[in-house]
């Protein structure tokens, strides 16, 4: 694990003493006297970690993480309990994302099992959100009504409508009459997907097009832009998402 500055309120002291009096591999302890010291440290400091008593004398644990949360959105936050909490406390704490509660007696490896669980949840929350960047619809295949367009991307894959026809299976005619046709949404999807991964691999639409038109050992040195030129575009974007996934086949 990583070096963990972690900033504990604890009026009591109690909990905090304990902890304090224990040697903790790899996390630094940095001492609160008040919630408005806590406040100030977080807003200076380089914390990577809240610990704070679940019961405060002028609010609950829950309600001061939600204030300070404002400062920094998104640091983990272990709640101490001197005592058995109660069914409220912890229903208030499951309503806020990356909040452990750890009772008394305070012990390191108590303390390591609930960071562990704390940075697991976070990389959880990084990976839906990493996923749902990538899942947001790719601008430049849209037209102004927000559909996917069939000039958009032909253009971006250099395909011309009678090639790009074929990977929708319809005829050229067809397709440039309706470019937009809602009928042909589902299969313009796919295409959507190979520059949604590959701009997530490649990070430019430049890098983008040099992957689409290189030869690739996959496709016996065939460039991907042939494999969509035979009309096999579900092929090419169901590989791209496994390959960008860490899972071709």
């Amino acid at each position: 694990m990583q070096h963990l500055t972690a900033l504990i309120l604890d009026p009591d002291t109690c909990l905090q003493r304990n902890l304090l009096s224990r040697e903790i591999q790899n996390i630094t302890l940095c001492p609160a006297a008040s919630a408005d010291q806590l406040s100030d440290s977080l807003t200076t400091g380089q914390a990577d970690l809240i610990m704070l008593d679940l019961q405060l004398p002028d609010m609950t644990g829950i309600e001061l993480v939600v204030k300070l949360r404002k400062q920094k959105p998104g640091i983990p936050v272990i709640l101490l309990s001197a005592k058995t909490p109660s069914e409220q406390d912890w229903i208030s704490a499951a309503s806020e994302p990356l909040v452990e509660v750890m009772q008394a007696p305070i012990t390191a490896g108590k303390l390591m099992y609930h960071l562990s669980r704390l940075f697991e949840k976070r990389a959880n929350i990084s990976e839906v959100k990493r996923h749902e960047v990538s899942a947001a619809p790719v601008e430049q295949l849209r037209n102004n009504n927000g559909r996917l367009d069939a000039g958009l991307v032909s253009d971006m894959f250099d395909l011309n409508m009678t090639e790009l026809a074929l990977n929708l299976g319809l005829t050229r005619q067809a397709l440039s009459k309706t470019p937009d046709s809602l009928s042909i949404q589902p299969a313009l999807r796919d295409f959507e997907r190979i520059v949604r991964s590959l701009l997530v691999v490649t990070g430019s639409i430049k890098g983008l097009k040099m992957w689409l038109n290189s030869p690739n050992e996959r496709f016996d040195e065939h460039t991907p832009i042939e494999i969509l030129k035979l009309g096999k575009v579900k092929l090419l974007a169901d590989w791209v998402d496994d390959a960008r996934l860490g899972s071709p086949d």
